[in-house]
């Protein structure tokens, strides 16, 4: 669970980032899933937007995806683009994120 702090953070570390995933008329898919699983090791931390044919509404996609890929952290939405994170299974992690217990 992404502390507030933490989340800020990892909002920053996207903001130049394009959506590398793109819901449409299929939904969520376990072709999807699959896929963004893999993204996950190397990327760590992905925008997913939400394409105008897709039946799906964002709350189902967040719901579909955390409880499909394990370890899986939703970060941030705005309108039709998530931003989800999860630290590589593989390699050091990219992002330092602040500690949980950090204040200020």
């Amino acid at each position: 669970m992404l502390t507030p702090k933490q989340r800020q953070y990892l909002k920053g570390e996207a903001h130049h980032l394009k959506p590398v995933v793109h819901v449409g008329k299929g939904g969520v898919t376990p072709a999807l899933v699959s896929e963004l699983d893999i993204m996950l090791d190397s990327l760590e931390l992905v925008k997913i937007k939400l394409n105008q044919n897709t039946f799906e509404d964002e709350a189902t996609v967040i719901a579909a995806l955390s409880s499909k890929v394990v370890g899986l952290e939703h970060v941030w939405s705005i309108g039709k683009t998530m931003l989800f994170f999860r630290a590589s299974r593989t390699k050091p992690t990219k992002f330092t994120l602040p500690a949980a217990g950090a204040k200020g």
